[in-house]
């Protein structure tokens, strides 16, 4: 999943989940790797390849994606929470800033910090536990993240 949609279903959920701006943030955190573990589009789409690994290589493509995904969910997202009291807008601005971390890591280090020994482990388990899109079978993926799309959208309408 792209940092975008990330961020729209951790708001959504720790929106209704808690009420402590610590706990909101770990919850996003921990929903990015629930949700990068699930079946899912991200850069993917353009096949197995080294230009993801660090941000320097990506694309023209790949940057409009990522760039534009981010802006229509972060809108949608805003869009959403105009209903809800400023405390709980914090809420689920903290959480959805806490799914964006584990991309933000691994991103930061691969980009710009190679030879940084110290996260390493964390970067090796944020990669092995994310899934892959294989034989270019986009069905399931879509239809999973469709599925916690509405269901991000539920968790906005409870109130």
């Amino acid at each position: 999943m792209l940092a975008g949609f990330h961020f729209f279903t951790a708001s959504a959920l720790t929106l209704n989940l808690t009420n402590n701006l610590s706990l909101a943030f770990i919850l996003g955190f921990l929903l990015h790797h629930l949700e990068d573990f699930l079946p899912h589009l991200d850069l993917n789409i353009y096949g197995e390849s080294e230009k993801f690994s660090s941000i320097k290589n990506w694309t023209k493509e790949i940057w409009f994606l990522v760039i534009v995904e981010f802006f229509l969910f972060f809108l949608l997202t805003f869009y959403f929470l105009s209903y809800y009291p400023f405390n709980k807008k914090l809420i689920a601005f903290v959480g959805g800033i806490g799914s964006l971390f584990p991309d933000i890591i691994s991103f930061s280090i691969k980009s710009f910090f190679p030879n940084f020994k110290l996260l390493k482990p964390y970067q090796k388990f944020h990669e092995k536990y994310h899934w892959r899109l294989k034989n270019k079978n986009y069905l399931i993926p879509f239809l999973v993240q469709g599925l916690i799309f509405l269901i991000s959208l539920k968790f906005f309408s409870i109130r």
